[in-house]
């Protein structure tokens, strides 16, 4: 894992953890703007690190790592963990596990993915897809066609965070994040509800598969907040930093101003 620190050291603290292919540096144009006001702790998972030593297994471990570093190096607290599409597996353990103190969520594009019988379809064919498009991702003009399903999105925005993509992903590492994907509702089904869990859950309003999602993240934390961007898909409000950290400091104004 990697960790990537910013902004100032006494104030609110912010982790965020980047989405499936992606290191830290999918928030780089974010960054700058909230680290005007708080201090951010960006995360490259295992298997994202770009080292080639590292593999990423569950996001349980990854959340277990996460947790050791706020221990140790944030007095055990932050304020708000924020995870993107994939990273909200993460984000989501570590908040449900409580091991380090965590004042609230944002689920950004946690789209539901489970769909059945044929789900072991999807886990055979998705990493195996992703890891030819890390090798010819810079060459393209256009989504491929599944990943267009799965986002909805603009091509050139989407493309660009593709920028962000560390060297060394293993096929392994992508296997391991499809079948976490796909059992991600599994675990949040075995979640105790938590009415008084500060929750947002950020999806584009194009993008496919948040009925259900959010249906079942509001059996988990049954007073979390829905917030759909117009016009958006999958992972497209990172292209809007300004309306990204805009909403982020807005949620933030609207809690109790941090943990106490």
């Amino acid at each position: 894992m990697e960790v990537k620190e910013f902004g100032p050291d006494n104030s609110i603290k912010i982790v965020i953890i980047p989405g499936n292919m992606m290191c830290w540096k999918q928030f780089e144009h974010v960054i700058p703007l909230l680290e005007q006001d708080y201090h951010v702790i960006a995360i490259s998972t295992d298997g994202y690190d770009g080292t080639g030593q590292t593999t990423f297994t569950t996001a349980e471990a990854s959340a277990e790592k996460l947790e050791s570093y706020i221990c140790e190096h944030l007095d055990g607290q932050v304020d708000l963990v924020f995870g993107e599409s994939f990273g909200c597996a993460t984000a989501g353990m570590l908040f449900h596990r409580k091991k380090a103190k965590v004042g609230s969520l944002i689920m950004s594009g946690p789209q539901y993915m489970n769909i059945g019988v044929l789900s072991g379809i999807l886990a055979a064919i998705i990493p195996r897809n992703q890891f030819r498009l890390l090798h010819n991702i810079q060459e393209r003009k256009k989504l491929p066609w599944l990943l267009k399903l799965y986002t909805r999105t603009d091509d050139k925005k989407l493309l660009a965070q593709f920028e962000s993509v560390p060297q060394n992903i293993s096929l392994e590492t992508l296997r391991n994040c499809t079948r976490e994907a796909l059992a991600l509702y599994e675990q949040i089904e075995r979640f105790e509800p938590e009415p008084e869990a500060r929750v947002s859950i950020w999806y584009g309003a194009k993008e496919p598969n948040m009925k259900k999602a959010v249906e079942k993240l509001k059996r988990a934390f049954p007073n979390a907040e829905e917030r759909p961007f117009e016009g958006l898909g999958h992972g497209e409000i990172i292209a809007h930093p300004d309306k990204m950290a805009r909403e982020i400091r807005e949620f933030l104004s609207e809690d109790s101003g941090g943990i106490e």
